[in-house]
């Protein structure tokens, strides 16, 4: 029984074979995920273990070949031979039309004086394109013999026809180039039926991945912003394919665009200028701004490094070694960020002479904004950094422990205080420098737990 099992399995394959039914399935839910120079293609099939793949550029141009134009003898059926002229974007010479046919007399015809020709002008919109020339010749005696078939890009080639033959010559041509019809006959060219000239797309080749195992592949080596299509086939246990499935067509992705890195530098954290040092600003590709919130303490200076700068001329960034910029300035710097620049758009400069440092007056902790793309920086004093008058050593509290720091700051300027805070005991003077005014005001806030 088993036997005959396996015997009409196999017949059953074989009719199905001959009669051109493939037995191997075709894969299902083919899926597409381009990158910039490659794309991962994956689909489904549970009934077999291995596939093909092919890709290639993608052209909504038909591989078909198109009829430009035709040519038809048995238009002509008077029953004698008439002088014909031809209209474009066909000429010719010494052409005549009867008996449904044309032909072409040749010099030694005792009518003509010169060889006959037909002729065909390749209309706008080629170049260098492939073409084919169709000449089918009519029945009778005077339905064969030999035609020259040439173009201007394409050295002529001779063929000796049967009558009521089709015959192609395959010419290159672009735009106004004209291809030739001659014939070597003694009198006059054979009887034609029919010429028709056709455009053939050029064929873009597949590249395939034969055998594979896995149900996905990573398509390598494309060409960005570009568009493809991929089918995958199967291959059945019995080595049978399956019918490719249908094309997908995806487009690969642009480039992704440089993204300059921002750094803030300076005296902010005792950074040096550096490009890899400092606070590194964070990037919102939505917005394309930079932002960072950083403590900065009275008197400090800071300012921007990026490594890239702007290249109009190339329409976008190119990488350079350490780049500074900052506010823009008329004069000498630094900026001094006064409460009235707080929150403002401050141009940008990348001009060594335009382009200043910011010059912090007050300690806080500050937001700051920069748009490389509209060249602005916006720096806000984030709420609840307010100045506490005397907490010299920023504890939060004003006691003896400030009035020491403050004295050690007046010894040596390096000595780390809070500057805003320092430069408030004395409001007097409505500055923000330290001083001996300011040391006089907080003893006598510690004695009088006063400050008036």
């Amino acid at each position: 029984m088993k036997k005959i099992l396996f015997v009409l399995s196999g017949a059953i394959v074989a009719l199905m074979t001959s009669v051109g039914i493939n037995a191997t399935t075709v894969p299902t839910d083919m899926y597409v995920e381009p990158g910039t120079h490659s794309c991962l293609v994956t689909w489904e099939d549970e009934d077999n273990s291995a596939w093909n793949l092919r890709y290639r550029l993608y052209s909504e141009e038909s591989e078909d070949p198109v009829l430009l134009n035709s040519l038809n003898g048995t238009s002509y059926t008077n029953q004698s031979y008439q002088a014909v002229t031809l209209s474009a974007p066909w000429s010719g010479n010494n052409v005549y039309g009867g008996y449904g046919a044309i032909y072409f007399r040749n010099a030694s015809h005792q009518s003509a004086t010169t060889d006959g020709y037909i002729k065909f002008t390749i209309p706008a919109g080629y170049q260098n394109k492939t073409f084919t020339v169709n000449i089918t010749t009519a029945s009778g005696q005077y339905g064969s013999g030999r035609f020259v078939v040439g173009s201007t890009q394409t050295e002529a080639v001779q063929y000796n026809m049967s009558a009521t033959e089709t015959h192609s010559w395959v010419v290159t041509g672009s735009t106004g180039d004209v291809i030739t019809i001659t014939s070597p006959e003694d009198q006059y060219s054979p009887d034609i039926a029919l010429i028709a000239v056709y455009y053939v797309p050029t064929a873009i080749e597949w590249t395939y991945v034969n055998n594979l195992t896995k149900t996905e592949y990573t398509i390598e080596g494309l060409e960005i912003s570009t568009d493809y299509e991929v089918q995958v086939q199967a291959i059945g246990d019995n080595g049978t394919l399956s019918d490719w499935t249908r094309p997908d067509v995806f487009t690969t992705l642009d480039e992704e665009p440089i993204v300059p890195t921002v750094h803030i530098l300076g005296d902010v954290d005792d950074q040096v200028w550096a490009s890899d040092a400092g606070t590194k600003m964070v990037y919102d590709p939505e917005t394309e701004l930079y932002t960072a919130t950083v403590h900065i303490e009275a008197d400090a200076t800071f300012g921007f490094t990026t490594e890239i700068d702007p290249n109009d001329e190339l329409g976008g960034w190119n990488y350079v070694n350490l780049y500074r910029f900052g506010p823009e300035i008329d004069g000498e710097g630094p900026f001094d960020l006064t409460d009235d620049c707080l929150g403002q758009e401050l141009p940008l400069s990348w001009d060594w002479d335009h382009f200043s440092d910011v010059h912090v007056l007050s300690t806080g902790d500050y937001e700051i904004t920069v748009s490389l793309e509209q060249s602005y920086v916006i720096i806000g004093k984030v709420s609840g950094t307010e100045i506490k008058r005397g907490d010299v050593n920023g504890s939060g509290g004003v006691d003896m422990d400030d009035l020491t720091a403050l004295i050690n700051y007046l010894l040596d300027a390096s000595y780390p205080i809070n500057m805003a805070n320092a430069a408030a005991c004395n409001n007097a003077d409505d500055t923000t420098l330290v001083d001996m005014d300011d040391l006089t005001a907080l003893i006598n806030y510690l004695l009088t737990n006063s400050w008036d």
